[in-house]
């Protein structure tokens, strides 16, 4: 389907409002603009000629946080994503490149891996503090940027890929995209230990790049299919699983990344699998669990999430408050909407520090860098974790023979 067949959708929306109370944006602003309903007239004004790309209409139009939460509760079936995907990549077409993060560095492995190690080495420094004082936190920029510096990780290291399957249980290969050298390095390795212990043969093809999701999202779809295209290849001959960590990344590897149903999340892969080989200890521990909008609203599977985390013993499991509504990372938007971004966080940190848990569990890595980061804030100290991490860290060494 082009844009042009998909924009007509917006003719579905009957502006009704019943996606209002649902809507991250407006609760905040209470500005229509803001609005599912709001954005879908401004769509129709472009379409139609009686508005033009302004500054004021792309305010509206960016500042989506591209949820879905609108899509779970609308009578009429609107497709706000698409509709807003196409919108980016038609009506208000982005400018050309999209900057290191977004272009360069999402391409090529080498240069990204250059770059992590650099940024480790400037947290080692104690760098991030000089970045933190080159503006402001609360607007995009250095300052910002540098409020993720901690969570700068080493590049994983996973078994070689003949290495043999104790359990016999199947191949599994390990989507790490573009994140993995930065952010989510231990998760994935913590998910090959646990693959591994549980019998499965686990990998990590090289030549991976990013999902394509960023460059998706910011209308930039022959760009995102290059990437698609990269990881397909990739990924060329593989029939078993492809296991992502990162809801995000999954959502548009399954619908644009050309993956389908071969892509999968831990708790799908785990849900009839016996746990245990993993000789999970019982020690108690307090687990306040975060569902990102991507596995709510688009996969449907937050409660395979709350099942999985439910098999691990002694873990007494408490639901983040509103876990229903955005916590504000959405992708790049915490760099790019700081103060959007960390007003939606607010309500999840206050919420934090009057559970007081042992440890956060989401399922999505930049939701996890966003929560780190307020909670760094706060001057809190509850770990975030991936359940990857989680349940790795419950894993006791199995007895001798």
């Amino acid at each position: 389907m082009s844009h042009s067949e998909t924009l007509r959708d917006t003719d579905r929306c009957v502006k009704c409002g019943l996606c209002l109370p649902h809507c991250p944006t407006y609760r905040v602003t209470r500005n229509e603009g803001d609005s599912p309903r709001g954005r879908i007239t401004l769509m129709q004004g472009l379409m139609s000629g009686a508005l033009t790309d302004d500054a004021a209409v792309r305010r509206h139009l960016d500042g989506c946080v591209g949820c879905r939460a609108c899509e779970a509760v609308c009578p009429s079936g609107v497709p706000f994503g698409s509709l807003m995907d196409a919108t980016r990549a038609t009506l208000i077409p982005p400018a050309r490149g999209g900057g290191l993060v977004r272009g360069y560095l999402l391409r090529h492995a080498g240069a990204r891996r250059a770059a992590s190690g650099g940024l480790r080495v400037a947290g080692h420094l104690g760098l991030g503090k000089l970045a933190g004082m080159m503006g402001r936190g609360d607007r995009p920029g250095p300052a910002r940027a540098a409020a993720y510096l901690p969570d700068v990780a080493a590049p994983p290291r996973f078994p070689p890929a003949d290495a043999p399957a104790v359990g016999g249980r199947g191949a599994v290969s390990l989507f790490a995209g573009c994140t993995a050298e930065t952010f989510d390095g231990p998760s994935l390795e913590a998910a090959a230990r646990i693959l591994g212990c549980l019998g499965y043969q686990v990998s990590a093809p090289a030549g991976q790049v990013c999902c394509g999701a960023l460059d998706h999202h910011a209308g930039r779809t022959r760009a995102a299919a290059g990437l698609a295209g990269r990881n397909q290849t990739a990924f060329a001959g593989v029939s078993h699983p492809v296991l992502c960590l990162n809801s995000g990344c999954r959502v548009h590897l399954q619908a644009a990344g050309g993956f389908g149903d071969r892509v999968t999340g831990l708790c799908r892969l785990l849900a009839d699998v016996d746990l245990a080989p993993l000789h999970l200890i019982d020690t108690p521990l307090r687990v306040v669990f975060h569902t990102p909008c991507t596995l709510r609203h688009v996969l449907g599977e937050h409660g395979l999430m709350e099942v999985l985390l439910r098999r691990l013993p002694g873990v007494e499991l408490i639901p983040l408050p509103d876990n229903a509504f955005c916590c504000g990372g959405s992708g790049s938007h915490m760099l790019t909407h700081p103060q959007m971004a960390d007003r939606l966080l607010a309500p999840k940190l206050d919420a934090l520090a009057d559970l007081a848990p042992d440890v956060l569990v989401t399922a999505n890595v930049g939701c996890g860098l966003h929560l780190a980061a307020g909670i760094r804030r706060r001057k809190s100290a509850v770990p975030v974790m991936s359940l990857a991490q989680l349940i790795d860290s419950r894993c006791a060494s199995p007895p001798a023979s």
